[in-house]
């Protein structure tokens, strides 16, 4: 009785997880952005986890937002 409570479980969280990617990778992509609001920038990046450096060329808009890596918004580094 409990092995078969546990089968019908898992059966249904495997197929709730299967159609939630499904309906994840059947969604449209993010737009593309607007080459006109693309700007050259020079920023530098560093990880305060693990010190990664990035320099940053091209951002859209006036104000981009830091990158992040090892899941942490990146620091900006002053030239």
């Amino acid at each position: 009785m409990v092995t078969a409570l546990v089968a019908v479980a898992m059966g249904v969280t495997i197929l709730g997880v299967s159609f939630w990617v499904i309906r994840y990778l059947g969604s449209a992509p993010p737009p593309e952005p607007d080459p006109d609001d693309v700007q050259e920038v020079s920023v530098d990046y560093r990880c305060s986890v693990c010190g990664m450096r990035l320099t940053v060329t091209h951002a859209q808009g006036d104000e981009a937002e830091p990158p992040r890596h090892c899941r942490e918004e990146m620091e900006e580094v002053g030239s």
